[in-house]
């Protein structure tokens, strides 16, 4: 029964998990649709087994969440008023895409509307349509064996004519308009039917692949260059397609530490800084910004920086945070200023005005210093003016010692005079004369 609903619907599923449900056997039962609160104000959304766009009693036996469920847990975590953030757990390997991109749309709204932080960690699978529901949080972290990826559209036509005449059955499709028994499942697949079918694949895959390229700030080249693959652990990270390595308890005290401290960056600015390159005159060994950022990110730098578990072995510049602040000659960090007394969204649009424009002034003065300041993360990171003027001066300190010390050659020796050659010849005489 399971089988027939989900055949010839598209889904955006792990290529094992539909053959593991034709068996027809229930999964294990999880805990229903659904979230709670953990330390700290964070509301914990767990996203459990296969997904489908709307749930039945055949959904709930299987272990099977529904996009509508999840949506509602969302919205109850969200706008409670003693959560701060969001981090959802997901272990499922995708279900239908019937629904899915309604769903990713909700979390994105309600992440705008209240302002609180989503997160996400693949524990142990997000996959296809699951992966496109973690890729839309601020982070998204996996742990060292978990899976991400496999981002891409199937569907499957069950032909049941063999079975049919087998069991002495014979369907007679009495219809009108050409294509409406196409992909009907007692008659074989024609071509045009075939076609019609990849087509609609082709089309809600060209989506997949671009809701996840924005979300993951990832060129749609480089999503769709995985060709569906399955990434695992620090494999995922250095795809591109996981933050950073963690347990659920690292994700959860580093989603804490986040909240305590705004971090100066975020995946956006990093991804946006693939896409310049920093010229350092006079360093031939120094590497364009692009290539930083990058690597930076493969290494998993993104949960390091929020202070997830990185993985065991790891080596020490994946610690390294993401620099705001950035000398003509090599990055440097600014640390973050305390969490402001009042949210963003109690703020007066003056005061925020007035915030914005002494930090633009601030970013301006440090580039005539040789320091670049990127003054809108630093506005979105709510970096205060003070911190962050106080930032620049110290780095110029740090620069200035460095500095203050200019060896200088010692001038040149002036070379010693020649004697004339007649008075050498001179002084010889006068030394021979008789006294």
């Amino acid at each position: 029964m399971l089988a027939r609903r989900l055949a010839a619907r598209p889904l955006a599923l792990a290529p094992r998990a539909f053959d593991a449900l034709l068996g027809e056997t229930p999964a294990p039962q999880v805990a229903g649709p659904g979230w709670q609160m953990l330390e700290g104000g964070i509301g914990h959304l767990p996203i459990l087994g296969p997904l489908v766009q709307r749930g039945d009693w055949l959904t709930e036996m299987f272990g099977i969440a529904s996009y509508d469920d999840i949506a509602a847990a969302a919205e109850a975590a969200f706008t409670d008023p003693g959560t701060r953030a969001v981090l959802m757990e997901i272990d499922s390997p995708g279900g239908e895409v019937a629904g899915l991109f309604d769903l990713v749309d909700r979390l994105a709204a309600l992440k705008a509307e209240t302002g609180k932080p989503l997160w996400a960690i693949a524990r142990e699978q997000a996959l296809s349509a699951a992966y496109l529901v973690g890729a839309v949080s601020d982070r998204l972290f996996v742990t060292q064996t978990g899976e991400v990826g496999s981002i891409g559209v199937i569907v499957v036509h069950m032909d049941q004519s063999a079975q049919d005449q087998k069991n002495g059955q014979k369907y007679t499709l009495i219809h009108a308009g050409a294509r409406k028994i196409n992909g009907n499942p007692h008659i074989l697949l024609s071509p045009e039917a075939l076609a019609d079918i990849q087509a609609d694949v082709d089309d809600l895959y060209a989506r997949l692949v671009a809701r996840v390229a924005k979300a993951r700030g990832l060129p749609p080249e480089t999503v769709a260059a995985t060709e569906a693959a399955i990434f695992r652990g620090q494999n995922a990270v250095a795809a591109g397609l996981a933050g950073g390595i963690a347990t659920l308890d690292g994700a959860h005290a580093a989603l804490l530490a986040a909240l305590e401290t705004p971090p100066l960056t975020t995946r956006k600015s990093l991804e946006t800084e693939r896409t310049d390159t920093m010229a350092v005159k006079g360093n031939s060994n120094a590497k364009p910004a692009a290539q930083a950022a990058e690597e930076t990110t493969q290494a998993g730098a993104t949960a390091s920086e929020m202070g997830a578990t990185p993985e065991v072995g790891a080596p020490a510049e994946d610690l390294a945070p993401v620099p705001a602040v950035s000398p003509a000659g090599g990055p440097a960090t600014v640390a973050p200023s305390a969490p402001p007394a009042t949210t963003p969204n109690a703020k007066t649009a003056d005061q925020i005005r007035e915030q914005a424009a002494e930090i633009a002034e601030i970013a301006a003065q440090a580039s005539r210093l040789g320091l670049t300041v990127d003054a809108a993360e630093a506005v979105r990171a709510g970096v205060k003016p003070d911190a962050l003027r106080a930032s620049v001066l110290s780095q110029l300190a740090e620069r200035g010692a460095a500095t203050a010390i200019t060896p200088v050659a010692p001038p040149p020796a002036e070379p010693t005079p020649t004697e004339s050659p007649l008075i050498a010849a001179a002084k010889a005489v006068a030394a021979n004369a008789p006294t």
